[in-house]
């Protein structure tokens, strides 16, 4: 009985070649030489033609031909329970719908298909946080070598060399693993996300069918719950069933109900229900095979976040690239109707090590972005699986016509642009204030502190991805301005006690700036002095002594968030002669004095933004000014121990009117 249905199987399977399929074949009409002759059987076979029905995306070969029969059938041909079995269960489901689902659309509604993510942003930063050295000692790891192109074309090195490797972040890999298949999309898996978790979910008996959609639900119930879920294997494309026939009665758009129900008759309401219940409750993400038949539309599965809108933001439809060209691979169906959730990913000549000869296949692009996401993942635990596929969809490089395409979708993915800050970086402020990280002039004699500070701080950009950058790479110290104060500063800024003592006030200058250092203005400077002055003839020597007090108002919108009381000392001598004088002085000094800093360091795996209370001291090295005058003309020179030297010239009279 067993030899006649293994030839019935043959038969039928013969019979089913001339319909689309997953595999690639050359004249490879016989599904067990296919399954042993993959090479001969790719893209770069002249004569090429489709092989059998098949569930799996068996590229280059292993189609499973009990799989094929079982979905055309519905169940096994002797019944079978292990076998595919894939009665529509819509009205006797034995799943329920997660608590948690928003539903925010109505069944009768007309499909509409939206983008997830309608702008792509282009990053403002380079990447000049990897060393050129890190970058090459991975490429020329063994791993990388033997793919070396289809990673390089993804920018792989540049993200792990980031040490992003998909640590703490788990990927279900549901496949066929009685051949090569799954063996080498687990691999695949691997070499992007080298540290990742990796659980392999077995969807075919020991004869290589699958079974039924139902028993691939209860097998995603029963596992532990995954971040990403990758599916290399589809319901194979035909003219009149494909991701477009979803959603479309020829050019009339469906209704959600429709749509649904025909997806609920090609698979289960149990594996429906239990996706969605995943990407809802676990925040799971699944990346499906687009196919390979040679189609301008993806196949039904990929259809899913369409018909059930609750998947959006859960679902990544990949297409296949030639990594040389950056050209569509000649198998792979084009993104079609998926193309606002679609992205490429190199799916040609991989070098796995689950079979000798490379593969071929939407089968092994769809892992590549399993494991970029495991590492997006790895590095942003904080973001969503929303989040996550929209970043990827913004940073892929644009391939085809631009924009969003029927193509390519989004583009090719970019692992280097993923992981690095898009967009405009901002400070996200104690008091919740967002301000934008500009390179700031900061000018007063407390800035060369604070530069000095090596102040680590964490930035986000328009993804609200945390990084790390030093303070001191986004501050200029500007001179101290000397020459402005003396233009500027009266004649008379202060009371005379006791002949020698002053004190008065005056406007300081501790610290100016325009950006996340800044300080509320008008802060004065109360201080007392000694001066004293003596005449020989026309000859008079002086001497001038302050010392100062001011406690500087904060911004709402700095990081300094207090200052201590900020003492100062000022010193200047000199002697005059006539309309002639030479002058030396020690400008104001901070001698004590503390800024009180919240910086933001981090972002917890929760979202929440992690700040640091930090105390700079702002006590300064002291300047030295030279200057000569003759009569209002003032020429000086100041040498500035933290920053730049200043040299004036300067003309000062009154008119009186």
């Amino acid at each position: 009985m067993k030899t006649l249905k293994n030839i019935f199987i043959v038969f039928l399977a013969t019979v089913l070649a001339t319909t689309d399929c997953f595999a690639i074949s050359t004249k490879c009409n016989n599904p067990f030489y296919r399954r042993t002759h993959q090479k001969q059987c790719s893209e770069n076979t002249s004569d090429s033609t489709l092989s059998t029905t098949t569930i799996l995306a068996s590229l280059g070969g292993a189609a499973l031909i009990g799989t094929g029969i079982a979905l055309a059938n519905k169940s096994a041909p002797d019944g079978n329970d292990s076998a595919a079995n894939n009665t529509n269960t819509a009205s006797q489901s034995n799943f329920a719908r997660s608590a948690n689902i928003n539903q925010n659309y109505a069944l009768s509604d007309t499909i509409q298909n939206t983008k997830i993510y309608g702008n792509y942003i282009k990053s403002e930063t380079g990447g000049s946080d990897i060393s050129a050295a890190k970058i090459e000692q991975i490429r020329n790891s063994s791993n990388y070598i033997q793919n070396q192109r289809n990673f390089d074309s993804i920018k792989l090195a540049w993200a792990n060399a980031r040490e992003f490797t998909g640590k703490n972040v788990t990927v279900n890999v549901m496949d066929d693993f009685e051949y090569y298949h799954g063996f080498a999309v687990h691999n695949i898996v691997n070499y992007i996300a080298p540290n990742a978790t990796i659980y392999d979910s077995y969807l075919t008996t020991d004869k290589a069918r699958f079974v039924s959609f139902d028993a691939i639900a209860n097998i995603m119930k029963s596992a532990a719950p995954a971040h990403i879920y990758n599916s290399s294997w589809q319901i194979p494309v035909s003219a009149s069933q494909n991701a477009a026939t979803v959603v479309y009665n020829q050019t009339t758009p469906k209704t959600y109900a429709a749509a649904q129900q025909y997806m609920y008759n090609l698979t289960s309401h149990n594996f429906i229900t239990e996706i969605i219940n995943l990407a809802t409750d676990n925040d799971s993400i699944f990346v499906w095979a687009a196919g390979n038949d040679y189609q301008d539309e993806s196949t039904v599965l990929s259809a899913m976040p369409l018909a059930f809108p609750e998947l959006q933001g859960h679902f990544v439809n990949v297409v296949a690239i030639n990594s040389q060209s950056k050209t569509l691979a000649s198998y792979s169906n084009k993104c079609g109707v998926t193309q606002n959730y679609c992205i490429a990913a190199p799916g040609s000549a991989i070098q796995t090590d689950a079979k000798e000869d490379k593969v071929y296949g939407t089968s092994f692009a769809a892992p590549i972005v399993s494991g970029a996401i495991a590492v997006i993942k790895q590095a942003f635990p904080y973001m969503s699986a929303t989040q996550i596929t929209a970043l990827l969809f913004a940073t892929a490089q644009d391939l085809g016509e631009p924009g969003v395409d029927a193509v390519y979708g989004w583009g090719l993915l970019d692992m280097e642009a993923a992981t690095k800050p898009v967009g405009t970086p901002k400070i996200v402020l104690s008091n919740d204030n967002i301000i934008p990280l500009n390179y700031s002039n900061v000018g007063g004699i407390a800035g060369s502190a604070i530069k000095n500070a090596n102040i680590e701080l964490a930035f986000i950009d328009d993804f609200g991805r945390a990084f790390t950058t030093n303070l001191s790479d986004n501050i200029n110290v500007i001179p101290y301005g000397r020459a402005f104060d003396k233009l500027t500063e009266p004649e008379n800024n202060s009371v005379t006690l006791f002949n020698h003592f002053e004190f008065g006030f005056k406007k300081n200058n501790i610290l100016e700036s325009n950006g996340l250092l800044s300080v509320s203005g008008g802060n004065l400077t109360d201080f007392i002095g000694y001066k004293n002055e003596l005449n020989i003839g026309d000859i008079k020597f002086y001497q001038q002594t302050h010392f100062g007090m001011t406690a500087p108002k904060t911004d709402t919108n700095s990081i300094i968030s207090d200052f201590s009381n900020i003492y100062t000392a000022a010193v200047k001598t000199g002697i005059s002669y006539n309309d002639f004088g030479l002058e030396f002085a020690i400008p104001e000094t901070i001698v004590y004095g503390n800024a009180h800093l919240t910086v933001p360091t981090a972002r917890a795996n929760n979202g929440q933004i992690i700040y640091n209370d930090l105390s700079v001291d702002l006590t300064t090295n002291p300047s030295f000014e030279f200057s000569m005058k003759y009569k209002d003309i003032s020429v000086g020179y100041i040498n500035n121990h933290d920053y730049q030297d200043e040299f004036y010239i300067l003309a000062k009279t009154k008119f009186v009117f």
